[in-house]
């Protein structure tokens, strides 16, 4: 075999062995529930840092889904809807909440960039019901006075119908509420209404993010800061016509 031949052989060859290892990260497997189940449990395996396991399953608008994950070391999951927009975390329950859209949810399982490397099989837990279930009804908003202390963060996953109803009220900036929280404030309660206020880190008072919650209505009404709304807040809410003034004061500090 002369030279030339044996670089092209080589070259196919590192060609075809790029095409593999792109097509296993990509490669995405199909979750399905058996006849009357509203659970569906997947095993797979992790190699390292830099590996991955894709699913993907249908759902509904409206039907509560929760997604859990149990690896043998510290892991991530990221879940996106059809949409595009994604929601995730550290390993454990990385979604629990009312879904949008009707159509494919992907589900990404990573291990944890925070901590080391390890290798090792992991356990994926789908729970999907249906929007009337008894398990999805939300709380009386009076309830949420005992976040007061705690952080924004502990009420959105304490809360996840609250998210579904952020997103409905967002739309596309939802994340860029999600955005302004990453440096939080305890949640506090200004007479019947129930503030949590947050900002990027680093940009206070240039990049923030409020939500209010009326304890006696129930409503939500939030304000966006940012330099994409020329330094001003933007404002959204589930009834205009009732906007709490602790919402404003918040606003003004």
């Amino acid at each position: 075999m002369t030279r030339k031949a044996k670089l092209t052989g080589y070259s196919l060859a590192i060609v075809a062995m790029i095409v593999f290892a792109s097509s296993a990260v990509d490669a995405q497997t199909r979750v399905y529930f058996a006849r009357g189940a509203t659970r569906t449990t997947v095993r797979g395996y992790l190699r390292g840092m830099r590996d991955e396991a894709n699913y993907v399953l249908r759902a509904k608008a409206g039907q509560h889904m929760r997604v859990e994950i149990r690896g043998r070391g510290p892991t991530r999951g990221m879940l996106t809807f059809p949409s595009g927009e994604g929601e995730g975390g550290p390993g454990g329950v990385v979604f629990d909440g009312n879904i949008p859209d009707t159509g494919d949810y992907r589900i990404r399982v990573t291990e944890s960039s925070m901590a080391n490397a390890w290798r090792g099989s992991f356990t994926l837990i789908v729970d999907v019901v249906g929007a009337n279930s008894s398990e999805t009804k939300g709380r009386d908003s009076r309830d949420f006075v005992s976040y007061v202390g705690r952080y924004p963060s502990d009420l959105l996953r304490g809360e996840p119908d609250l998210r579904t109803r952020l997103r409905k009220l967002l739309g596309t900036n939802y994340q860029l509420f999600v955005d302004r929280l990453q440096t939080e404030m305890p949640i506090e309660s200004d007479g019947n209404t129930l503030i949590a206020h947050g900002c990027m880190a680093h940009q206070c008072t240039i990049e923030e993010a409020i939500l209010a919650i009326n304890l006696g209505a129930g409503t939500m009404h939030v304000a966006i800061k940012s330099n994409r709304f020329g330094g001003r807040y933007s404002t959204y809410s589930e009834n205009r016509a009732s906007i709490p003034a602790a919402l404003n004061r918040a606003m003004r500090q």
